[in-house]
């Protein structure tokens, strides 16, 4: 914190080496700095939901300073730029960023744990948090844990399914990976070639003699674990009354938020458990344990590293945690270090990667005691094997590494606007459609409903046309030489009482019945169809209803639906791909086919599909040429139909998946597209 009375000045200075500040008044730091990010979001980040608050003032001074970010960034970058954003102090950022520059190509990395979905979910701000982050081209975790809650809360919280490595979010295609932070490698290496680093590894390899020194560095913070590590040191020295005179437990503790009140209590509580600790098992001349509350210079500390016999990292919870890497990456025989084991927490996110330390469970206070024991009686043969083992992917993954992967992703990730992709590729369809119609040739359009014409909502039976879209379908049934169709699995019903008034042909079912203009009204398509398997389906259907809460079977003549939109978001699709595994082997010899939609599983007759009306619908009409628009595997039949001679067939897959459709694009996109062709004929 610095008070800056010339602003501008100061500005100026740092202008001339291209950094950019972002000044704060004193409100602003309290409620953004101190308040939001510190007091609310760093705890829950932790699981320490008890000692988050929460006060909407801090909620407004946060917003307001990543807008002010967002708004200097937005004035200085280069056009198609990169921005690199890091941390929860600007989880709103790349939102705001992406609506002042869509240009930018933006990314994000957080340094801390992300929380399970049921912690989360406990925020009161957490949708603005999750859309913010949404604004990225690229979001980046240390490990697949933290991810993995990430798309949990995505989905549990705002309904986003997305897949594995990324998700749709409007027109965008947004990417999550994992990005394992590293240490300052060279930077460590360059402190142990000093002579500060020399003479401090003789003074305390001459303190030390043959004694032994179990190491511990640490910001001295409530996810640090410190008392519970003391609880264990005390435990070990209770059960290890021999080795009391020999071992020395060095905390390196930073201080941290000096002035806070719960900080200066942790502090407090330490310095005097340590006391404690070495009023019961000291000796004179000796004290078990020492607690350092101050930092050290990277040369010192390297020399503390390098003598370490053991290096306890025992947080509660913490998102990487370099001194892990650090300690093991400062065991080099060149530079006179000892051998030394290192004791690591389960929950560190170091704890994926360094396989070869001694994993322990920092609340287990008698199971850190004995890994204590484990790692004094170590040979020093195993901890040399440990710690070369380990050195090797610190060697390919220190903080340069990690920064050239992430900014290597982020530069050749697609900038993918599939709206603004399809409508470029779709005015060339559009452009040809328009054409045909002039030179007096028959045009048809063979349309899905959901999905497609209409977004997807929580009850089906909601889902009605909008004005918009019916104003629409209604000009172009009206022009001349334009042939128009809802190839639909809706029901006959659904389709009568929302479209039945417009002069187009209905199809309902997904080709099971159909209405043709001018027709006597519901037919079925195909009379050879038979619905008898239905007796061996339904029964498998009601047991998933029985086992699954939130879902229902809709029974159609020629299908039967399983829907499970309002189920668990997380149980729903995981009871799905068990029953699209139990209906594919329970209808192997069966006239059926089995698929699994948006939110549903359904069995239908492989008599009846939309290829087969599509097809029947163009032998009718004949055009010079159709186009075929829907969103979902039943409609990839339309698509994989064979045009007729001196027929063409343009296909258009709505949303993302994989097609075989030739075009691809959104709700908005498609509408945009038909649009202009209403308006051009």
């Amino acid at each position: 914190e610095e008070e800056i009375e010339d602003q501008a000045a100061y500005q100026e200075m740092l202008g001339k080496v291209d950094v950019n500040p972002v000044l704060l008044t004193r409100e602003e730091l309290d409620g953004y700095y101190e308040g939001y990010s510190n007091s609310t979001l760093w705890p829950m980040l932790h699981y320490m939901v008890d000692r988050a608050r929460f006060d909407p003032q801090w909620m407004d001074s946060y917003r307001e300073v990543n807008r002010k970010f967002a708004e200097l960034i937005a004035k200085h970058a280069g056009e198609d730029g990169q921005v690199w954003v890091h941390d929860y102090h600007l989880f709103l950022l790349p939102s705001m960023l992406r609506e002042l520059r869509p240009d930018l190509k933006i990314g994000f990395f957080l340094h801390t744990p992300f929380p399970s979905s049921e912690i989360f979910r406990a925020l009161p701000d957490r949708d603005e948090i999750l859309h913010g982050l949404l604004g990225c081209d690229l979001i980046g975790f240390h490990t697949f844990n933290y991810l993995r809650h990430y798309r949990s809360s995505l989905l549990r919280v705002l309904g986003i399914e997305g897949d594995t490595d990324g998700l749709w979010y409007g027109n965008r295609h947004v990417r999550y990976g994992v990005y394992p932070i590293g240490h300052n490698r060279s930077g460590f290496h360059a402190a142990m070639e000093s002579a500060a680093f020399s003479e401090t590894l003789k003074e305390h390899s001459e303190s030390i003699g043959k004694g032994k020194l179990l190491l511990s560095v640490e910001r001295l913070d409530y996810t640090k674990g410190v008392p519970q590590k003391l609880a264990a040191i005390r435990k070990f020295l209770a059960n290890n009354p021999e080795q009391r005179a020999e071992v020395n437990f060095v905390i390196i503790a930073v201080p941290s938020r000096i002035g806070v009140e719960e900080y200066e209590e942790l502090t407090e509580i330490v310095q005097r458990e340590v006391g404690a600790i070495n009023g019961d098992y000291g000796q004179v001349g000796h004290s078990p344990v020492q607690f350092l509350h101050r930092g050290f210079p990277m040369e010192e500390l390297a020399a503390f590293y390098a003598i370490a016999d053991v290096c306890m990292v025992t947080p509660t919870i913490d998102g990487m945690n370099l001194v892990a890497k650090e300690y093991i990456d400062c065991k080099r025989k060149k530079y006179g270090a000892r051998a030394g084991a290192l004791i690591l927490s389960e929950f560190a996110g170091a704890a994926q990667e360094m396989s070869h330390s001694l994993l322990v469970n920092p609340h287990d206070t008698d199971g850190v005691a004995k890994t204590i024991e484990q790692a004094l009686a170590m040979s020093e043969d195993e901890m040399w094997s440990r710690v070369r083992a380990m050195q090797d992917r610190l060697a390919r993954n220190d903080a340069g590494a990690w920064a050239k992967r992430f900014l290597h992703d982020l530069e050749n990730h697609p900038s993918i606007d599939i709206e603004q992709e399809g409508h470029e590729t779709l005015a060339e369809v559009a452009d040809d459609v328009i054409a045909r119609v002039k030179e007096g040739k028959d045009v048809a359009f063979l349309l899905d409903y959901d999905g497609t014409l209409r977004s997807f909502v929580d009850r089906p039976e909601d889902a009605v046309p909008e004005e918009e879209v019916l104003e629409l379908i209604e000009n172009l049934s009206k022009r001349q030489h334009v042939k128009l169709a809802i190839v639909s699995g809706r029901p006959k019903e659904f389709l009568e009482e929302h479209l039945g008034h417009l002069d187009v042909d209905l199809v309902a079912e997904h080709g099971y019945f159909w209405k043709r203009v001018g027709g006597s009204g519901w037919e079925i398509v195909d009379s050879r169809s038979d619905n008898s398997w239905k007796d061996a389906v339904i029964p498998h259907l009601e047991w998933a209803v029985t086992l699954t809460p939130g879902t229902e079977i809709e029974v159609k003549r020629s299908s039967v639906v399983w829907h499970y939109r309002q189920a668990d978001p997380e149980f729903g699709p995981w009871r799905a791909k068990g029953l699209l595994s139990e209906l594919t082997d329970t209808t192997a010899n069966l006239p059926v086919s089995v698929h699994h939609g948006h939110k549903i599983v359904e069995v239908a007759s492989q008599l009846v599909n939309k290829g087969v009306a599509a097809e029947l619908l163009l032998a009718d009409w004949e055009p010079a040429l159709a186009v075929a628009a829907g969103d979902d595997q039943t409609d990839e039949n339309m698509f994989a139909i064979s045009p007729r001679e001196n027929e063409h067939l343009h296909t258009i897959k709505v949303g993302k998946g994989s097609t075989r459709a030739e075009h691809r694009t959104t709700i908005a996109g498609l509408r945009k597209f038909l649009t202009l062709i209403d308006e051009k004929i």
